[in-house]
């Protein structure tokens, strides 16, 4: 990178830490403008992150209480030999280059943390192997003490439907996987299904918030921006825009189920698309197709799992305890989705309604068929 480049980037960087800043700053912070922030910028940095990740879920640092903590983190539940064993073979990712006595001390870290998150819940929380991937994001981003709070939360909200004794409400959700890649590209969406190949592929990008398919923590928790200020199945709609980012080689796949599943399953998430392209252009897809609006159209029956009935309650996502019944109205028509020729006046909009309880469900960006085209500023 040139001189001129990284003093570019650095500027940048400067900007994005102050707004973060001017709002946690805030003595009633701004929800709607900070998920904006952190879906269409990101958070910049740690410092940042365990703060404002805190406030977007809604939790308070003061209702740590290390005690409780430690109990919790030193006792036993249902789950504490498979955490015992995924924790052992974990942390290879982000610790290249670390001594045997560092690693082993970082995972003596994540086990309390896994123990203490799951272990809080009393047996209604299930640990699966994955939750692994997402604690160490936490842990090495935010450190165990906020790690903590944030985790605890997210089994019982955003990751609901992964901790639940089967892994059927997991399936019944990536059945949502094809139908929005129908919206967002449609020669993809006949290639891939033409194949024959099942949405299985998509299992650890789901459940794992990709962090155990994207390297390095910028990218990742770049990501966790996002999946943080938003509805709990962000994660399949930015699927689906790696899926159109790594078209052109998908497209060449052979029709055979086993070599494109081959071919899904590797695929590389940021090799056509940054971390910032893809929380850009999944939200944009979320204004034009939220769940609902796919399971309306498709009518998809949804009794096992939760997360696509979550709302908004006091400003915080929240996701049912068991599925709510459906009403199916009239059937809803999707307009193709496209985003070239969305100005970025039009897309801080959407991104505002999307991001706020306003959420938009029927809605034509624009008249090409264009894909990664960046965007300006947001702040």
């Amino acid at each position: 990178m040139s001189r001129q480049r990284r003093r570019k980037a650095k500027d940048i960087d400067f900007k994005q830490a102050a707004a973060v800043n001017k709002l946690l700053d805030q003595s009633q912070v701004d929800l709607d403008r900070l998920r904006l922030q952190a879906s269409g910028k990101g958070l910049g940095n740690r410092e940042l992150r365990s703060k404002a990740w805190l406030v977007l879920l809604g939790l308070d640092q003061e209702s740590f209480l290390r005690e409780q903590y430690l109990s919790l983190a030193e006792g036993l539940h249902r789950d504490t030999a498979v955490v015992e064993v995924d924790v052992q073979r974990s942390l290879w990712s982000y610790t290249e280059g670390w001594t045997d006595a560092k690693r082993g001390s970082s995972r003596a870290q994540l086990k309390s943390l896994l123990n203490a998150a799951i272990g809080h819940h009393n047996g209604q929380a299930f640990y699966y192997q994955g939750l692994h991937d997402i604690a160490s994001v936490l842990l090495f981003e935010i450190g165990e003490r906020p790690a903590f709070l944030v985790l605890r939360h997210l089994v019982r909200n955003h990751l609901r439907d992964f901790t639940r004794p089967t892994l059927e409400p997991v399936m019944e959700l990536l059945e949502l996987l094809m139908p929005l890649l129908e919206q967002a590209d449609l020669e993809l969406y006949h290639h891939v299904a033409s194949s024959g190949a099942p949405p299985y592929f998509a299992l650890s990008w789901l459940i794992t918030w990709f962090a155990h398919n994207v390297p390095g923590l910028e990218q990742i928790t770049r990501l966790f921006d996002l999946f943080m200020a938003s509805h709990p199945l962000m994660p399949l709609y930015v699927a689906v825009i790696a899926m159109r980012a790594s078209r052109i080689t998908l497209l060449k796949c052979e029709l055979d189920a086993a070599e494109m599943h081959r071919a899904l399953h590797n695929l590389s998430i940021t090799a056509f698309a940054t971390a910032d392209e893809l929380a850009h252009q999944a939200t944009l897809l979320f204004g034009h197709c939220p769940p609902a609006a796919i399971i309306c159209s498709k009518h998809i029956t949804m009794d096992k799992s939760c997360a696509a009935e979550a709302r908004q309650v006091d400003g915080y996502w929240q996701v049912p305890e068991v599925p709510q019944p459906q009403k199916f109205g009239p059937k809803h028509t999707l307009r193709r989705w496209s985003y070239q020729g969305l100005s970025f006046a039009a897309a801080a909009l959407v991104l505002a309604a999307v991001l706020s309880s306003r959420a938009m469900t029927d809605r034509t960006f624009g008249a090409g068929s264009g894909f990664l085209t960046h965007m300006p500023p947001l702040l």
